[in-house]
């Protein structure tokens, strides 16, 4: 048996009438038990969605407890209590235990390692240990954030907050090639570089339409520097997206139906399981 998607009508001069008032739809006919099979698979998807954002949940918690413990304890045993000496602790350890050289180059992830897969295997190239310092200083309330160096040598840096409207620059690849703690404006003066970016416009093909674009992006760095947190924020957005479609378009049908029912265009007898007069 076929029925309407709109008024779930046998008749079909009923959705002649439907298509009449401009609600078209792609299918109008369903057979019963496909849609009750679409049905299930839908719950599913969101099932498995959600499943996903969990997940990926997980692995961000244990990547914070370990980075959260690795952070504490390098800052404990460098001493450090100032911001500067907490940054100078962190980059030195970064540049004491990750090398690139032995690291792959080739079939990266598009999201690359997490700070924790880096810091555990010693391995990573100058955004891999990027990453990893800034999720090592988050975790000693220092605020800092990715910046991209164009120009004959491009590379990846940290700027860093030491203080209110105090930033540095912090190169945490061995050798590093800015050496110093030094501000942006005094760095992009070495003859390598020429322009920076907050994000990485070269791999998104907009390096040509702007120049120099810093942009601070606060809390949304935590999210940009931890794979599993943005795929976990990925899948249950999907699932939040899926459901919220779900329940609007079956008001929306709710709403289409009564509207049809009081102008008199559909009546009860014509809609299955209804009381016929």
């Amino acid at each position: 048996m076929l029925l309407c998607v709109l008024c779930d009508s046998t008749s079909l001069p009923l959705c002649v009438l439907c298509d009449s008032i401009s609600l078209r739809f792609t299918f109008f006919h369903w057979d019963k038990q496909l849609k009750k099979y679409l049905k299930i698979l839908f719950w599913l998807v969101v099932a498995g969605a959600l499943l996903m954002c969990s997940v990926e949940a997980i692995k961000q918690y244990r990547d914070d407890r370990y980075i959260q413990a690795l952070a504490d304890e390098i800052v404990s045993k460098a001493g450090a209590k100032t911001p500067r000496e907490r940054i100078v602790a962190l980059r030195e350890y970064i540049l004491a235990n990750v090398r690139y050289q032995g690291a792959a180059y080739y079939n990266r992830p598009f999201l690359r390692a997490t700070a924790t897969e880096t810091l555990q295997s010693g391995l990573g190239y100058c955004g891999e240990v990027t990453r990893a310092f800034i999720n090592l200083a988050g975790a000693v309330d220092i605020r800092a954030q990715r910046i991209n160096l164009w120009g004959k040598d491009p590379h990846v840096v940290a700027e860093a907050e030491i203080g209110l409207g105090n930033l540095v620059i912090v190169d945490c690849q061995m050798p590093p090639k800015v050496k110093e703690l030094e501000r942006l404006d005094r760095v992009i003066l070495q003859p390598e570089f020429d322009d920076y970016y907050t994000f990485n416009l070269r791999r998104m093909r907009l390096e040509g339409m702007v120049s120099r674009v810093r942009t601070s992006i606060g809390p949304l760095t935590y999210w940009f520097e931890n794979p599993h947190a943005l795929m976990a924020a990925f899948w249950g957005l999907l699932a939040i997206s899926l459901t919220s479609g779900w329940f609007l378009t079956k008001g929306i049908r709710n709403i289409v139906r009564a509207f049809l029912l009081k102008r008199g265009w559909v009546h009860k007898t014509a809609i299955p399981g209804s009381a016929g007069h």
